[in-house]
């Protein structure tokens, strides 16, 4: 046999039994969501149907714990070893999830990735802003605004949007009747309060650092300054005066509850609110506006996002980072965002959906490019910030709304914590 001929035949057989293992060899990745609902789990399920329909060699199960205790679910099974491939993470988590090492380092991954070009700016430095590695890609991104049951506000009389904190306070004031059930403002009473409460304080302080919104340029700790007082004085009188007795005890579902029902039609969240509200609410009955501005003249917003990420212990992360792709690719992810109500990491996201042009967002839309707005952030890669937002500051601030602390003690209690 001639020497061509037989390379031949045995480059052949080689091709074909490489394709043999590559057609019998199949895959199976674990995906943990941690955002659970009945109605986004759906939409998950069918997500992984199409990628699995595109990829028949690779199997995607996925793992809903109960929204409650998700990420307490997801993070023992990480620290326990078990089989976990893509994990959702999100901001308030993920500083411990690295610190833990629970998660994979996709840099050389990413860096290869050519549809990293694709997304905004704002994803690329949220995923590299902890630690010294990539460890997640956002899948959607998070901006506090004010939104506004505008029609509520009509029949009460309100003509005029607040654009300052104390305008917004008197508005309150103004339009609240508990006699007749009428109240002004949808408090976040549980989970992390913090992120609504300081950022709302944080307005009132001239010079927040643009590296930690806890801390001012100076160094000051942000709640020991007259500036935070004065928040804190009118963020009491806002809950005493504004709000139900009950909303010091509400979460996000209660926020939305109140904010649907109209007897609290003021409600500071993040764009995925407006998915929540809009099965419920006409366009025409509600609008977001820009945060309003404090004594300091700005207003001091942080990037909150949740991404997908590659647990450490994963046999399979190149596998799990082609999921990762596929989710954050621009139809899929217009579609999981038209769904949540997030804003969208991917470029392409925002032409493949009409949704994104509605008014309601036009808000963030001019938050972040609004010259009075600075974007800081909160101590995420700190291993203290989870016990922080979930535990102390939660506590400190219902005492202090409750009456059972006044406002040096809560600003003690959180000095004390982070030893500034």
């Amino acid at each position: 046999m001639k020497k061509g001929i037989a390379l031949g035949l045995i480059m052949g057989l080689s091709v074909a039994a490489a394709m043999t293992v590559s057609a019998e060899e199949q895959v199976t990745l674990t995906f943990a969501e941690t955002m659970t609902s009945p109605e986004r789990t759906l939409v998950l399920e069918q997500t992984i149907a199409d990628f699995e329909a595109e990829h028949p060699n690779i199997t995607v199960e996925l793992v809903s714990p109960p929204y409650e205790s998700a990420e307490t679910k997801v993070a023992s099974m990480l620290a326990a070893g078990q089989e976990v491939d893509i994990v959702e993470i999100r901001d308030n988590s993920v500083g411990a999830w690295i610190n833990n090492d629970f998660l994979y380092k996709l840099d050389d991954m990413v860096a290869a990735w050519d549809g990293k070009d694709e997304l905004v700016d704002a994803a690329l430095l949220a995923g590299s802003s902890i630690g010294d590695a990539t460890y997640f890609v956002p899948q959607y991104l998070y901006v506090k605004a004010l939104m506004v049951r505008t029609d509520v506000l009509e029949k009460l009389g309100v003509t005029e949007m607040p654009k300052t904190t104390d305008e917004f306070l008197e508005i309150c004031k103004q339009i609240t009747d508990p006699a007749s059930g009428q109240y002004a403002f949808a408090l976040r009473g549980t989970g992390s309060p913090c992120k609504t409460v300081d950022v709302m304080w944080a307005t009132e302080v001239p010079g927040i650092s643009t590296d930690n919104i806890y801390l001012t340029e100076d160094g000051t700790f942000f709640m020991d300054t007259d500036g935070a007082r004065k928040a804190m004085q009118d963020y009491y009188e806002l809950y005493t005066e504004c709000c139900p007795e009950d909303a010091v005890n509400w979460g996000y579902n209660e926020q939305i509850n109140g904010f649907v029902s109209g007897t609290t039609p003021f409600l500071i969240q993040d764009p995925d609110a407006v998915g929540s509200v809009s099965g419920s609410l006409e366009p025409d009955q509600y609008t977001a506006i820009p945060i309003p501005l404090g004594a300091s003249g700005k207003r001091y917003l942080d990037y909150g996002y949740a991404g997908l990420a590659v647990a450490a212990n994963s046999e399979h992360p190149e596998e799990a980072f082609e999921f990762i792709k596929y989710m954050i690719s621009a139809e899929v992810n217009a579609t999981i965002c038209e769904f949540y109500g997030a804003l969208p990491v991917n470029q392409g996201a925002y032409e493949a959906s009409e949704m994104f042009e509605l008014p309601v967002y036009k808000a963030w839309a001019e938050e972040m490019s609004d010259p009075d707005t600075v974007f800081t952030k909160f101590p995420l890669e700190d291993p203290r910030f989870a016990e922080y937002s979930s535990t102390v500051h939660l506590a400190a601030i219902q005492s202090f709304l409750l009456g059972q602390s006044d406002a040096e003690e809560m600003i003690k209690t959180c000095k004390e914590y982070w030893g500034y």
